[in-house]
C-alpha cells in the first residue's frame, strides 16, 4: 500500500466519524435554525479542520511501505490517540456552547447557552424542571423583572459583570403560562416580509407550514451571538409555530 492510498483511507475514516458527530451534534444540541445563529458554522471548520485533517496529513508524512507491522502499529497508535484527543477537545467545546434556553421577556427572545450560565446560577432556578440543562435541544421559557428592589438591583447591575436578565435562571418560568404576552407584542408577518423583501418565498412557505393563516401569525425578534433569526407565533394564543433564519430587525 503506497502512502497516498493510507492517507486516503484515513481521510474517509476520519470524514465519516466526523459526519456521525456532525449529526449527532444537529439532532441533539443545534437544531436548525440555532446552528448558525450561535456560530456553529465556526466550530465546525475548526472540528473538520483539525479532526479531518490532522490524522491523514500525518499519515501522508510518516508512513512507509518498508516499515515493519510493530513500527506502523505504535505510528497509527498514536495518530489515533491525537485525532481522538482532538474529537473529544472539539466534541467538548460544542457540547458547552450549545444552545440551552430560548428565553423571552418584554418583546423578544433571546438564546442562552450552556457556557452562559454557571452551576450556581442553574441552581438557583424556581422550577426543577430549570435546574439542569437540556440535552436535547433549547426549552423555552419566559423571564420579566423581579418587583424585589434587591433583585431587581441585582439585574439590573448584571451587564456590569457580563449577565443580562435572560442568565438569571431564578426568574425563568414556563412559557406556555405566559403565551398570551407573545401575542400581543408579536408583529405582523408584513413587517417581516418588509424588512426582506428578497425572501418572500421563503417566508410564505413558512407560514403555509403552520396550518394557520397569515392573519393569526405574528413574529417575535430573536437574538442571539451571530445571527438574530425570528420566531413566528401565533396571534391568538402565542404559541412558538415555527423559526426563521431571517433578520428581524
Amino acid at each position: 500500500m503506497s502512502r497516498w492510498k493510507a492517507s486516503f483511507i484515513h481521510l474517509s475514516l476520519s470524514a465519516a466519524v466526523s459526519i456521525a458527530v456532525l449529526t449527532l451534534m444537529l439532532l441533539l444540541w443545534y437544531a436548525p435554525p440555532f446552528f448558525s445563529a450561535v456560530g456553529g458554522h465556526q466550530v465546525l471548520l475548526i472540528l473538520l479542520g483539525v479532526d479531518v485533517s490532522l490524522g491523514p496529513l500525518i499519515t501522508l508524512i510518516i508512513f512507509s511501505p518498508g516499515k515493519s507491522r510493530k513500527a506502523l502499529t505504535f505510528d497509527f497508535s498514536v495518530i489515533a490517540l491525537l485525532q481522538i484527543s482532538a474529537l473529544i477537545y472539539g466534541a467538548s467545546i460544542i457540547f458547552h456552547a450549545r444552545p440551552v434556553f430560548v428565553v423571552f421577556s418584554k418583546d423578544s427572545f433571546d438564546l442562552v447557552t450552556a457556557n452562559m450560565l454557571s452551576d450556581e446560577d442553574i441552581a438557583k432556578a424556581k422550577y426543577p424542571d430549570y435546574r439542569s440543562l437540556p440535552l436535547t435541544g433549547p426549552v423555552y421559557v419566559y423571564t420579566e423583572m423581579p418587583t424585589d428592589i434587591k433583585a431587581r438591583n441585582e439585574v439590573v447591575m448584571g451587564p456590569f459583570s457580563g449577565k443580562d436578565l435572560p442568565q438569571f435562571p431564578q426568574y425563568y418560568q414556563p412559557y406556555a403560562d405566559h403565551m398570551s404576552v407573545a401575542a400581543q407584542v408579536a408583529k405582523p408577518i408584513a413587517e417581516l416580509i418588509k424588512l426582506n423583501p428578497d425572501r418572500v418565498v421563503e417566508i410564505e412557505k413558512a407560514i403555509s407550514t403552520t396550518g394557520r393563516t397569515e392573519a393569526d401569525l405574528g413574529f417575535i425578534p430573536l437574538r442571539a451571538k451571530y445571527q438574530n433569526i425570528a420566531v413566528v407565533v401565533g396571534k391568538s394564543d402565542g404559541k412558538v409555530l415555527t423559526t426563521l433564519q431571517v433578520p428581524p430587525w
